[in-house]
């Protein structure tokens, strides 16, 4: 299942390395990259099926360079 995430940040040093590695850690590969004003828009695949994408995206709001996440979870993520 692919999942895409839009995350809108401030270009700071070193606010993608952090963004990147937040979604790495959590168990998450990526599968597209876009970017474009300060916003990334992420295609995403959950490394196991038992990974949520609202928790990844509250923890990505938790990130300092962070100002706007929104989640947009694949059809079949968000009937299981």
């Amino acid at each position: 299942m692919t999942d895409r995430i839009r995350i809108g940040f401030r270009n700071d040093e070193g606010a993608l390395i952090r963004i990147l590695g937040t979604i790495e850690r959590r168990g998450y590969r990526l599968e597209r990259v876009a970017a474009e004003d300060n916003v990334l828009t992420l295609s995403i695949a959950a490394r196991d099926p038992g990974r949520r994408l609202d928790v990844l995206a509250a923890q990505l709001r938790r990130l300092h360079d962070v100002t706007d996440v929104t989640p947009f979870p694949s059809i079949t993520s968000a009937a299981a």
